[in-house]
């Protein structure tokens, strides 16, 4: 009766929770992932021990790794439990080819949830429920907690998420490897063990049979207790995301830029967190403490107006006086015009990428009402003048016979450094910076005879953005 009693327990505490949790019901497909190992046989019998109005319908998936000799054994078992109980199967054989020389438990659980997600396709499945228990909860929580990392990492396993067109569901994550062992053994259930679950060389299994008996003898609940942590971080972090979404459409601009003076303004913590839910929606993922602190010390730093930091191989970080933005810089250097590095002819408008337009012209009369230019007197042989991104070396003659960096007109005039490299300049026959364009033009002393001996230019520049509005 003892037996019975406690079959029933399980069975009933098991229905309720799924009631509680709203996994699934009668009319769902879902795709059970069964290992043959004591937590899939478990699942497998707890959802056959549903009533009809819980019971959705089952399609077993079982994967041959090929990686033991009893693989084929466990195969064949499956084969025989599942006709036995009326139950569709899909098995799937992972060649020995496709085994590769390291990395093999990452490579067969990326093959084991692609094999998954195909099934759940081919079966119109819309959830994929897996044996994941509270034992295999605090292994993961424990190991997240040791290597460091996100508050939200230390959730480690979500009871549901988004997985392939439906969703993953875990219903035993509330429930101790002890008790489905239990069940098991009540139940005259049979599975079969792996026995590279107790080589220690591996760290989540030194964390299950050495790290967590020892915690549960100073807490004989320490599995219901991080349970409970568990909880309260899904709701902590919940909360934390919701903050952030409301700050970000706060701090943020249509493009995306975040508005450094605001974002300084909140606590450390608080800005701390909208900086990095910010950068994660900017694709920068995998952040590590020491890098947010670095970014958090430059943005606050007064002294530092401008930062460009490489965060991906393709992504760039731009600090801009006030703003702070994220570049593909694959995608910027696709975007930007070829180089230009050409004479520039008379009475011709040059378009500068979709921005603007420049022109030089003996007539004023050339520019239009609203298209701004400058006279311009040089000497002969200075002629033809040429158009071209500045170069570093690149120097503006001055009125008082000095010069002055074409680099520092860039800084003083606070140009974003990733519109820098695209800054153009017109120059003379000797390369004498004429003109850094829409920014500072070059001072050359005339001679008494100038108007002679000199030719006259007008240079001039028309935006294209307000002639289209």
């Amino acid at each position: 009766m003892a037996v019975v009693g406690a079959k029933m327990e399980l069975n009933n505490e098991f229905k309720r929770h799924l009631e509680r949790g709203r996994f699934f019901d009668k009319n769902d497909r879902v795709v059970v992932a069964v290992s043959t190992g004591v937590d899939s046989m478990v699942l497998l019998a707890l959802l056959q021990e549903l009533p009809a109005s819980l019971r959705p319908q089952i399609i077993v998936a079982h994967v041959n790794h090929r990686l033991r000799k009893q693989s084929e054994e466990e195969e064949q078992f499956i084969r025989d439990y599942c006709e036995d109980h009326r139950l569709k199967l899909v098995v799937h054989h992972w060649p020995l080819t496709e085994h590769p020389q390291n990395g093999i438990e990452e490579a067969a659980r990326k093959m084991r949830y692609c094999f998954f997600a195909q099934v759940m396709k081919d079966e119109q499945a819309t959830i994929l429920l897996t044996a994941h228990h509270q034992n295999d909860l605090a292994e993961t929580m424990l190991m997240k907690l040791t290597r460091g990392g996100q508050l939200h990492q230390l959730i480690g396993i979500e009871e549901k998420r988004p997985f392939s067109s439906g969703t993953l569901e875990r219903p035993l994550l509330n429930f101790p490897k002890q008790r489905l062992r239990e069940y098991a053994v009540n139940n005259h259930l049979k599975w079969y063990e792996d026995l590279t679950n107790r080589e220690l060389t591996v760290s989540r299994n030194r964390f299950r049979h050495q790290v967590i008996p020892l915690l549960e003898k100073e807490n004989s609940n320490f599995l219901a207790a991080l349970s409970n942590y568990h909880e309260q971080l899904e709701l902590a972090v919940e909360l934390e995301n919701q903050f952030a979404q409301e700050q970000l459409a706060k701090l943020s601009n249509k493009e995306g830029h975040l508005d450094i003076k605001a974002l300084c303004q909140l606590p450390l913590a608080k800005e701390r967190l909208v900086l990095v839910k910010w950068l994660e929606k900017n694709g920068v993922l995998g952040l590590k403490r020491g890098f947010v602190e670095q970014v958090l010390s430059d943005i606050n730093n007064r002294h530092l107006p401008q930062i460009k930091r490489r965060v991906t191989p393709d992504l760039v970080l731009f600090k801009n006086y006030s703003e702070l933005f994220v570049k593909n810089v694959n995608q910027s250097l696709q975007k930007v015009q070829p180089s230009i590095n050409s004479v520039v002819k008379l009475g011709r408008w040059y378009s500068i990428e979709n921005d603007y337009q420049i022109a030089v012209a003996k007539e004023k009369t050339f520019f239009n009402q609203g298209e701004h230019c400058q006279e311009m007197w040089l000497a002969p042989e200075q002629l033809p003048l040429k158009v071209r991104r500045w170069r570093e070396q690149d120097r503006l003659p001055l009125k008082n016979g000095g010069h002055q960096k074409v680099s520092r007109v860039l800084i003083d005039q606070k140009v974003p450094l990733s519109k820098r490299n695209q800054q153009l300049v017109i120059v003379d026959a000797q390369d004498t910076v004429v003109w850094v364009v829409g920014r500072k033009w070059g001072w050359f002393t005339r001679p008494g005879d100038y108007t002679t001996r000199w030719q006259q230019l007008f240079i001039g520049k028309r935006d294209l953005k307000r002639r289209k509005e």
